[in-house]
């Protein structure tokens, strides 16, 4: 079991010269597809290093079960961490950052191997997918992110190393926890009888970094780790990417993006901590149950129950590779006839030429969508095309077909917030079980 504070030797340098980086944001998902979310430096220029090479690959770090973390995988994450978080590059803050990314590479080695046991695999395809939406969303021609990475002196089987764990930790919750979540009819009245009580009382868009305490042995360690995060971003380190490393809350993917939360969603402490920040804050370490929080506070406002009502919505998707690609002029004629559409029929029609996926996606929640959907679907007329999404090789066009005024949340829609909150937390109790089962190592 991993019960000791980790003590750590000295780590390779940086190179000299080396400067913060912008950061671009990606988010989690769309249509209902988990999407991996990644924090990537990209032609921000940051100068070539290679600070890892000098390090012997056979050096080991940490042993998990029987898997190894090399020391070379330490210092490539740490790389990408310093780039993607703005975080000066020196010896004493890779020293700090040491810590807290071995624990995340022991996570993903753990998911990895749990991966393993349930019998799913990430396909090649899988991660090619997963690099391809990291461009587009970076707005990286193909190829851009291994070549950006190349004129940083950045290792990218360190970031396609953190895609393999994700998806395929994804896929493992979804086939071996799922069948386990049910709902019943009263806990929805319960939810919705909540909400109502909540009307007119703060809510809070707040981001959030969770690092779990697993034992009492390390509460002394998680939290010194929390408050030297927080050091570095009053210093200027992105909270987004921090929270995309470090964080095992279940929103760390996103940058730790919780959305809009009230009372009832969230712990007693967070909430008492929240009532007393104003926008732009960033919180001290808070204690709860699990671990320990931190907290940036981006906005707030009085709960009405209508922002997050269902919306009737139909898309179309034109594959931009593989066989049901269309032809140059057919995608000129299609995006002529969609751009043209003004009712949901026409557009059902449309997709209906173009074959499934497209059609009706019956009542969405427009805060499941991924920021990029939810910016071009925000101020768009009911019965207008959008303008176009490009994801997993597709041109996606989305159509609101009702737009309620207001009212709190159906039931369909709070039946699937607490199925995902169920499904989280038993994902999140799974990975506790699988560190605290787990034989590892450490050797630095």
């Amino acid at each position: 079991m991993l019960n000791r504070m980790i003590a750590f030797r000295p780590l390779s340098q940086p190179a000299p010269g080396a400067t913060p980086a912008c950061t671009a944001r990606a988010l989690g998902r769309l249509l209902g597809i988990a999407l991996l979310a990644w924090v990537a430096v990209l032609g921000c220029g940051w100068p070539v290093h290679t600070a890892q090479a000098a390090v012997p690959t056979q050096r080991i770090a940490a042993v998990v079960n029987e898997d190894a973390v090399s020391l070379y995988d330490l210092n490539a994450r740490i790389d990408i961490v310093m780039a993607t978080g703005g975080m000066p590059n020196s010896p004493e803050v890779r020293q700090r950052l040491a810590p807290q990314i071995l624990r995340a590479l022991i996570d993903e080695t753990l998911k990895i191997q749990e991966a393993k046991r349930a019998n799913v695999t990430v396909s090649t395809e899988d991660i090619n997918g997963g690099i391809e939406r990291l461009e587009r969303q970076n707005k990286l021609p193909p190829g851009g992110l291994e070549k950006a990475f190349k004129a940083a002196g950045l290792d990218q089987q360190s970031l396609i190393h953190q895609i393999r764990a994700e998806l395929g930790w994804i896929k493992a919750v979804q086939s071996t926890l799922g069948p386990r979540v049910n709902v019943s009819e009263d806990e929805i009245s319960l939810y919705q009888q909540n909400l109502q009580r909540n009307l007119g009382k703060p809510e809070y868009l707040v981001a959030d970094i969770f690092l779990p305490v697993d034992n009492a042995a390390q509460d002394a360690e998680v939290l010194t780790a929390a408050q030297r995060m927080i050091e570095q971003m009053r210093l200027g380190a992105n909270f987004a990417a921090l929270a995309q490393q470090f964080s095992r809350g279940p929103a760390a993917q996103r940058g730790g993006d919780l959305g809009w939360v009230g009372p009832g969603e969230i712990d007693a402490e967070v909430l008492q901590a929240l009532g007393a920040m104003a926008p732009g804050n960033l919180s001290q370490p808070i204690r709860t149950f699990g671990g320990y929080h931190i907290l940036l506070l981006r906005d707030q406002r009085i709960a009405s129950g209508g922002a997050s009502s269902l919306l009737k919505m139909s898309r179309i998707v034109i594959p931009l590779r593989g066989p049901r690609m269309p032809t140059p002029e057919r995608l000129a004629d299609l995006r002529q006839r969609i751009a043209a559409t003004r009712s949901c029929e026409a557009f059902d029609a449309l997709a209906g030429e173009v074959g499934p996926p497209s059609g009706s996606m019956g009542s969405i929640d427009p805060a499941r969508l991924p920021a990029e959907a939810q910016n071009v679907i925000r101020d768009l007329p009911a019965g207008q095309p959008s303008t176009p999404l490009t994801m997993d090789n597709a041109e996606i066009r989305l159509m609101i077909c009702d737009r309620p005024t207001g009212g709190l949340p159906g039931r369909d829609i709070l039946r699937e917030r607490l199925i995902e909150q169920k499904l989280q937390n038993l994902a999140q109790r799974r990975l506790r079980d699988l560190r605290q089962q787990a034989i590892i190592d450490i050797r630095v």
